[in-house]
């Protein structure tokens, strides 16, 4: 057996921190990275600057000798330890000047740049200081064929750099915490919110376990308003089924009472009456018959039953029917339109349309039509009529009740004009009462005979 499933919030919320965290840590590495990338630049556009700075007030002595003054433009060149650094070298590496805050480094050392070309580096010291170097290859030209070439070197210590990127970083990561302990407190009551129709829907599922409530209200959501009428549909079937259950069973215990006792008080004397005892047998048998029928009209089983085409229903209980009754020629009429369905139980529609017929057959003179209407309103409507004798209208409570057939039923049934138990039409008025539809029975006025109309919606 799987572990049970956690709560819906509690998933929704993992899902969404686990989603806010991937974009967070990506949104971070990029900030990063262009912080970094923009710093850096920040960094280089300031070195170009001075090595300009430096060429434009370097002279070139008629020795070739690079005179630069001892008061430079930028005050930083000037003092110790000031992390801007700046040296210059020939073009065989031999320093010819550095600033007075390069004392002690060597900021050029293994480097070299061609004239007119520009070299961007990350290096360490031997003092262990990182620092971006940059360094630019020029030449001058003297009167006549004479020049000149040096390399000019500016460097930016980075530890003030990595100090600021390190300060940026934990500022950003404080940021996006707050930003995100923000939204998941958002997204955490939105959820609450959102979900309260199924948290509202399980507090009533609970409440119907329990007896509380009877059937779940139906003031939900678009989303939930099918489920609530679904889950109400289940219930009362299900409740239906028990009260019919439970029904059947005390009647059969009371139907089978009297007719036992009659039985045993028979078996009991010395000279049983047969009569009797097959009376009262046929009497259980008929009892028995009935609670079985009645027990095959199930109702709706599934929320969503399949639709069943209904003219092959009809078609084979009518040639039942024929071989079943061969010494009695009926001329029967089917009027359904092609291709008509019904959602129910199979078995339902068996016992629905096989009663009717059934009915019909056994108590017309030689005629039966069973029409079948498609009512995109109401529903679908059967109409069966015979020309028999029909049923009065004193006697069709009588006939729609278990086991009995009316007065005027009853005058046939004595004279063994018709066989059966009565049980037909009561089975029928119980399928139309489990789909919840309507059972009419009248006179037809053509015929004279007994005319039925079943609407089920």
């Amino acid at each position: 057996m799987g572990a049970r499933p956690g709560s819906l919030s509690v998933r929704l919320l993992v899902t969404t921190t686990a989603v806010l965290l991937a974009a967070f840590a990506v949104t971070i590495v990029l900030l990063d990275a262009l912080f970094r990338q923009m710093s850096e630049d920040a960094i280089r556009d300031l070195l170009e600057v001075q090595v300009l700075t430096l060429i434009g007030v370097a002279e070139l002595g008629a020795d070739g000798t690079l005179v630069l003054p001892t008061d430079l433009p930028e005050a930083r060149l000037n003092s110790l330890s000031s992390g801007l650094f700046a040296e210059i070298v020939d073009p065989v590496g031999q320093r010819v000047w550095r600033s007075p805050s390069a004392a002690g480094i060597e900021l050029a050392r293994g480097l070299s740049v061609d004239a007119g070309e520009r070299l961007y580096q990350r290096r360490r010291l031997a003092t262990g200081t990182e620092v971006l170097v940059l360094g630019i290859g020029i030449t001058w030209e003297l009167v006549g064929d004479a020049s000149y070439g040096f390399q000019v070197f500016v460097g930016e210590d980075l530890t003030a750099y990595e100090r600021q990127l390190a300060r940026f970083r934990q500022q950003m990561f404080g940021w996006f915490a707050a930003v995100m302990l923000a939204l998941l407190i958002a997204i955490g009551l939105l959820l609450r919110w959102g979900l309260r129709p199924l948290h509202r829907m399980a507090g009533q599922i609970r409440a119907i376990e329990t007896g509380d409530v009877d059937l779940l209200s139906e003031d939900y959501p678009r989303e939930l308003a099918g489920v609530a009428r679904n889950m109400n549909a289940l219930v009362r079937s299900e409740r239906q089924r028990i009260t019919r259950f439970r029904t059947t069973m005390d009647d059969l215990a009371h139907s089978l009472k009297t007719p036992l006792a009659v039985v045993r008080s028979e078996l009991g004397a010395r000279e049983p009456d047969a009569d009797v005892l097959r009376e009262q047998v046929a009497r259980m048998q008929g009892v028995i018959d009935y609670r079985l029928r009645r027990a095959a009209a199930m109702g709706p089983r599934t929320l969503a039953p399949r639709p069943i085409s209904l003219a092959p229903i009809c078609r084979e209980v009518a040639s039942s029917l024929r071989k079943i009754h061969a010494d009695k020629k009926v001329d029967f009429e089917l009027l359904v339109p092609d291709g008509l369905t019904y959602r129910a139980e199979q078995g339902d529609l068996y016992e629905l349309i096989g009663n009717l017929l059934d009915n019909a057959w056994k108590w017309c003179r030689g005629e039966v039509v069973l029409e079948l209407v498609d009512d995109a309103a109401a529903g679908l409507r059967l109409i069966i009529t015979d020309d028999g004798p029909g049923i009065p209208d004193d006697d069709v409570d009588a006939v729609l009740a278990r086991g009995n057939r009316g007065q005027s039923v009853a005058a046939h049934l004595q004279r063994g004009d018709v066989p059966g138990q009565g049980i037909g039409l009561a089975v029928v008025a119980e399928i139309v009462a489990l789909y919840g539809g309507e059972l009419a029975i009248t006179r037809d006025e053509t015929s004279g005979g007994a005319r039925i109309n079943v609407q089920l919606p």
